[in-house]
């Protein structure tokens, strides 16, 4: 039960948002593009005398900016259209449906269905379908003829296609600039590693595939590059999660001149892997030699050092010997990824097969000194394919969510009743301009509580912000129609400009926009000002009632999300220990695990936001998605063994253990749904032992020390259901 210090404490999470404004999320660039998409229609009518046409333009160029046409260009041409599309489409039905109130209320009730639907489809999804739903909402719902909508809706197809054409206009000259930026990102937080497993999901490598989802590596030299240097980064990754964890143990174990080599082994790949982030979004002149030299140089000497204390007494042989094997694959995977960037031109459209092929003596996989140190290793193939996305999943998610228990479709439930609801009212009670109520009610409601409040709380006070400058300014300033034209553009680039940054800032620029548009409609700013603040105020009061009516607590799907991570997890860690799984079905696995890892901590983001969670609960999340984050930072390190022997791992030793993980983490996803006490788990820290004898003469040092480290992660979490399970037990006698 939420009591008012909960409400209260979400309330200030929401009201400390209104004056933050992170300057990494402005976005001037992004803003100038799609301002000139607004002004463009506006300057046209302008000249034309035509304004109903030109505003309705500028309209679907308004909206089709608000879905942040970036990354890769194939993205925002689908985007676009879709938006375009839609758009048009929500025009066209909302003319016809207006003449019959009954079929007008049906169909924003279904659209806002179908808009809250598409929220399972993330941020792309969410965006077509609100931009559906407001433009049904403000266009579609003006009395029009049939000619008249047709060319609305027409107007609106043209304004959401030039803010598409706007957003891929570089595409001739740029090619795959947004995809290179997306693997860059990747190289440039490949160090990024916390050996507690409290760090970063590292999503910047799902971001990568979705960049390169799609794309034919036959058929393009720079598409194959990109996808070899995204395979080679993550198996440096998984070197560096090894490296992170050896150097930790050799900290624990006074071993502190090894533990400070390893460490500048890491600090070394940091900066290669920061030069070649360069190389792939600058020009090839761009670097000076000298410091590309130099920075081989640094990590060819830092691998030196650990290589030559392998053999050296002390508490931790087996450690150090590890440390010296992933170091030299770290910098042989570095070496090699240098040489792809060097031989992939972004420009050319060539066989693949030529990206491979660096130049005579030049092999990455012979260069390697992961193949120069144990000449029965084979290093996996770079021309394996990524886990990639079916064409068919948009619908198969939207399948799947069509069930009660599905948080999308509880939203898209709750938004299609509320929305009925308010037009319902409208219709019986006449009220002038009543379609921002529904708007602001439409883009109000979100999925989660917290995120609700927050954009109540920043629409309401943006749009006080909003009416206060525009009203001063039609006062004193505005009063001819080229005037009020010629601002349109300017709130819409202060608009896209702190939109990520500050929503209520954004909120501001949008209220001010909207008075204009109105009042270019025909509409009198001065009576829309007080109905403005009155509607948008209404709106909040009814978004929170209607969640409040029909809430979708995190607390009570929290568990599942959280057991779906460590069933991910499970999964992940079962892949990378069979030695007979293929490197696509790995990638996807890991894939796989860090999306459900993120959704964990989100969920548990949710959960401290959300009034009335046990205080238990939320310490349970917090746990459980750090401690799944180290077991797939276990899963990178027993990739690393894959890769430098991947015979080991059909010992009987190693199958023993990864069998024994596998029970124990299908253990401790039931205790996570059920919330009761986890079964017996397996004895892994004799599993442990076993490996660490059997380690020299086998070669598993890599996985015995990432064994080390799992049995750590599931003795925790198991420590925590059983906290859990107490404390429920209590709750319950209490």
């Amino acid at each position: 039960m939420a009591t008012g210090a909960d409400v209260g404490r979400t309330a200030r999470a929401a009201f400390s948002g209104l004056i933050a404004v992170p300057r990494a999320k402005l976005s001037p660039r992004v803003a100038a593009r799609g301002t000139l998409a607004v002004a463009l229609p506006l300057l046209i009518g302008a000249i034309s005398g035509d304004v109903l046409p030109a505003v309705a333009a500028t309209l679907g160029a308004y909206f089709t900016g608000f879905a942040d046409l970036t990354g890769p260009y194939r993205r925002r041409l689908r985007l676009g259209f879709a938006l375009a599309l839609c758009g048009a489409l929500s025009v066209l039905l909302g003319a016809l449906a207006n003449p019959y109130a009954v079929v007008a209320v049906l169909l924003v009730a279904l659209w806002g269905f179908l808009a809250g639907l598409l929220t399972s489809l993330g941020p792309s999804g969410t965006r077509v379908g609100i931009t559906g739903l407001i433009v049904l909402i403000v266009i579609g719902e003006q009395p029009q003829e049939l000619s008249q909508a047709l060319v609305a809706a027409a107007a609106v197809f043209v304004g959401a296609a030039l803010q598409t054409l706007l957003a891929i206009a570089p595409w001739p000259v740029r090619g795959y600039a947004p995809e290179r930026t997306a693997v860059a990102a990747a190289y440039r937080e490949l160090t990024d590693v916390d050996p507690g497993g409290g760090g970063p999901a590292y999503p910047v490598v799902l971001e990568a595939h979705a960049a390169l989802r799609g794309l034919d590596p036959q058929r393009h030299r720079a598409v194959a590059g990109l996808r070899m240097l995204l395979d080679e980064v993550e198996r440096a990754r998984g070197e560096v999660v090894a490296l992170a964890v050896l150097r930790a143990r050799l900290a624990d174990l006074d071993e502190a001149a090894a533990a400070d080599e390893v460490g500048a082994v890491i600090d070394a790949a940091a900066a290669v892997g920061a030069t070649i982030a360069e190389r792939l979004t600058s020009g090839p002149d761009d670097l000076h030699p000298d410091l590309v030299s130099a920075l081989d140089e640094a990590l060819a000497k830092a691998v030196a050092a650990v290589r030559a204390r392998r053999d050296a007494p002390g508490r931790a042989p087996l450690t150090r010997r590890g440390a010296a094997a992933r170091s030299a694959a770290l910098a042989g995977q570095l070496r090699a990824a240098r040489r792809i960037v060097e031989a992939t031109d972004p420009q050319q459209a060539t066989s693949p097969a030529q990206a491979t092929d660096p130049g005579p003596g030049h092999s990455p996989a012979t260069d390697s000194p992961t193949t120069a140190n144990y000449p029965d290793h084979t290093p996996p193939h770079h021309d394996a394919p990524v886990f990639l996305m079916p064409a068919d999943e948009p619908l198969t998610v939207l399948r799947a969510n069509l069930r009660p228990s599905s948080e999308a479709f509880r939203h898209a439930l709750r938004l299609a009743f509320t929305l009925a609801v308010v037009a319902t009212a409208l219709v019986a009670l006449g009220l002038p301009r009543g379609y921002w109520l529904l708007l602001t009610v439409a883009v109000a409601i979100r999925p989660d509580f917290s995120a609700t409040v927050k954009q109540v709380v920043d629409r309401v006070a943006g749009t006080l912000l909003g009416m206060l400058v525009v009203s001063a300014l039609l006062e004193w300033v505005v009063s001819d129609t080229w005037q009020k034209m010629a601002l349109v553009p300017v709130f819409y680039f202060l608009l896209r400009t702190v939109l990520a940054a500050n929503f209520a800032l954004g909120a501001a620029a949008m209220a001010g926009n909207a008075v204009l548009i109105a009042d270019l409609l025909g509409a009198s700013a001065g009576q829309l000002i007080p109905e403005r603040l009155t509607y948008t105020v209404a709106a909040g009061v009814i978004a929170l009632a209607a969640y409040l009516a029909w809430p979708t607590w995190e607390r009570s799907t929290a568990r599942e999300t959280l057991a779906d991570a460590i069933e991910s997890a499970r999964g992940y860690l079962r892949t990378a220990a069979d030695p007979d799984a293929s490197d696509t079905d790995v990638d996807a696995a890991r894939t796989t695990a860090r999306v459900a890892l993120s959704n964990a901590r989100d969920s548990a983001k949710r959960l401290a936001d959300e009034p009335g969670t046990p205080p238990a609960l939320v310490d349970l999340a917090n746990g459980v998605s750090v401690h799944a984050s180290r077991l797939v930072q276990g899963g990178m390190a027993l990739e690393a063994a894959r890769d430098m022997y991947p015979e080991g791992l059909s010992r009987p030793e190693a199958r023993t253990f990864a069998a024994h993980v596998d029970t124990a983490l299908a253990a401790i996803a039931g205790a996570l749904r059920t919330g009761r006490r986890p079964k017996a788990l397996p004895t892994l820290r004799a599993d442990v032992d076993d490996l660490i004898a059997v380690a020299p003469s086998a070669r598993l040092a890599t996985f015995a020390t990432a064994a080390d480290r799992l049995t750590d992660g599931i003795g925790t979490l198991n420590h925590l259901l059983r906290q859990d399970a107490r404390g429920a037990s209590e709750a319950s006698s209490d």
